[in-house]
Order: structure tokens, then C-alpha cells, then sequence
């Protein structure tokens, strides 16, 4: 179940308009590495060890797959690519002759699988609304 809460918004673009309400995920707690590690144990036979040394296995490959510049394909649930966010030049030969150093920052772009984004389907997931937070 996923809960929500209501907020108001105003458009920054059409200040004279009123706000419109719209529905917005409800603060939660974050599910921590060692719950999932706990969870992985109970429904496998892999000990919490095991299940440990596999996740941060996979960290270590992922971050490094993405430092060579490759992106990472993990099944059902999704792909890692890196994105760049850099200057403009007025010509590219400036461009070049800044080269990385134009780069202002990377990030890394998560795009979720077609079995993921059926799963995540509205039509899929149950919602309610959270009642013990003030929906103004």
C-alpha cells in the first residue's frame, strides 16, 4: 500500500493563478541495506553473509562498470547510464580545447524495466491517503 497526502502548488510561471491541489507520496522510512539483506535470507537459502558480500559485490561492479563509461543492465529491475551536465561553447573548437574540463557534473540515470514499470502501474498498486499528517 502507498500512501499519499494532498499539498498544494502554485504554477511559479502564473503567480495571479490559484494553487491546484494534487496528490504527493507521503514521507517514509527508508528501507535500510541490512533489512533488505534480511529479507533476501528468508527467502532464500543464502545466509545474511552471503547475501552481503553479493550486494556489495554488485555495488562495487556497478560503480565501476559506470566509471569505464558502460551501462549496466540488471534484469527485471532496471538500467544504470551515466548523464553529463556541461558549459556550452560558442564554437566547437573552444568546446575541445576546454574539453572535460567544460564537464560541470555527472550523474547517473536509473530507467526502470518494462516488468518494473508494469509492477509500478497505478492500475497495479493499492494507494490510501496518510491520515495522521495535515494535508493542507
Amino acid at each position: 500500500m502507498i500512501k499519499y497526502v494532498i499539498r498544494a502548488k502554485k504554477n511559479p510561471l502564473k503567480k495571479e493563478e490559484a494553487a491546484k491541489y494534487y496528490p504527493q507520496m507521503a514521507p517514509s522510512t527508508p528501507v535500510t541495506l541490512a533489512q533488505i539483506i534480511k529479507r533476501v535470507e528468508k527467502r532464500s537459502t543464502v545466509s545474511s553473509s552471503d547475501v552481503k558480500a553479493v550486494l556489495d559485490a554488485l555495488q562495487y561492479e556497478v560503480i565501476e562498470a559506470l566509471q569505464n563509461g558502460n551501462s549496466v543492465r540488471l534484469g527485471d529491475l532496471g538500467s544504470f547510464r551515466l548523464t553529463m551536465k556541461a558549459e556550452g561553447s560558442p564554437s566547437s573548437e573552444t568546446a575541445r580545447r576546454k574539453g572535460a574540463d567544460g564537464i560541470k557534473s555527472v550523474n547517473v540515470q536509473f530507467t526502470k524495466s518494462t516488468a518494473m514499470r508494469d509492477a509500478l502501474s497505478p492500475a497495479n498498486i493499492e494507494f490510501s491517503m496518510q491520515e495522521d499528517i495535515t494535508n493542507d
